[in-house]
């Protein structure tokens, strides 16, 4: 873990994780992300829904941007405080393919994501696909 620059100095150092995109870096993530959203004064409940949304945003990084990668995909994961809120990321540097499935049976992480923040930016390119995430805060 180390610094983002950025990030609201009043509140605690950002997290960053950078782990490879496999099924197993998923619970680092989320234990990563449990010790840390209690340090930015983000009570139970709210910080079960952000687990929930970047484990979320990271699975769909490890089922589909490792698939016909040519080298080592990786996942890089930030958490920040920002005058208002949070800001998550999720980044990987694999290519994002969707998986062949039945009508109505997968594509529904997105819509949870939105359900769980404020705001979701989902950004593809050949060079990786990065997913923002904002959620606000109220005392």
């Amino acid at each position: 873990m180390t610094n983002v620059p950025g990030a609201d100095t009043r509140g605690p150092a950002p997290l960053r994780i950078r782990l490879p995109a496999i099924p197993a870096s998923l619970a680092v993530i989320r234990a990563h992300l449990r010790s840390w959203l209690p340090t930015a004064a983000v009570n139970g409940s709210t910080a079960a829904e952000l687990v929930l949304a970047v484990g979320e945003a990271a699975s769909n990084a490890v089922e589909h941007a490792v698939r016909g990668a040519v080298g080592n995909v990786e996942l890089e994961i930030t958490a920040r405080a920002t005058d208002t809120g949070l800001a998550l990321t999720v980044k990987d540097n694999g290519r994002w393919h969707a998986r062949p499935s039945a009508r109505g049976q997968r594509g529904h992480g997105s819509r949870l994501m939105r359900a769980l923040v404020d705001t979701v930016t989902i950004t593809p390119t050949p060079q990786g696909t990065t997913v923002e995430m904002h959620k606000e805060l109220h005392p």
